[in-house]
């Protein structure tokens, strides 16, 4: 039951969000909306954003990782959870080049200030999971799949 209000507070603080409200809020409330559980919170650190698309870095109990977003009609969307977001599998996702850039040098700088156990967290995940076309999410953060495997839900 607190969990559907939840839910439901969160979609109608979307819907009367002022419009200066940042993307990194949003990209925040909208991987909280899918993941936060009450028993297991969702932090979601470090967030960064360049052009339409986005890293997020998020911590939830002893797991870890980072998803790559992309900003579309309805909002941000979770395209993929990783341990380390590459060059390469930022081309993969269809990432511009300039802009694939400019997120792993953002990243990279933003990392240096968390600790050295939220980035090791941060890498735990295990494979590269992608998200379902146009629901923007998978079965589970609890779900760790072989680094060798690309998952699709």
């Amino acid at each position: 039951m607190k969990r559907a209000i939840i839910i439901l507070s969160l979609a109608f603080a979307s819907l009367i969000t002022p419009a200066w409200a940042d993307d990194q809020s949003d990209i925040t409330a909208s991987m909280k909306a899918v993941w936060d559980k009450p028993d297991n919170p969702l932090t979601v650190k470090p967030v960064i954003i360049a052009d339409d698309f986005a890293i997020a870095g998020w911590l939830q109990g002893e797991k870890g990782g980072r998803a790559l977003l992309k900003k579309g009609p309805h909002g941000w969307q979770t395209q993929l959870c990783a341990g380390e977001i590459t060059s390469h599998l930022l081309q993969q996702a269809g990432v511009p080049t300039a802009t694939a850039k400019q997120l792993l040098v953002q990243q990279s700088a933003a990392e240096k200030k968390l600790s050295k156990t939220d980035v090791a967290q941060l890498s735990s995940f295990v494979g590269v999971v992608k998200m379902n076309e146009g629901k923007g999410h998978h079965h589970g953060h609890e779900q760790h799949h072989p680094a060798s495997t690309t998952q699709h839900h």
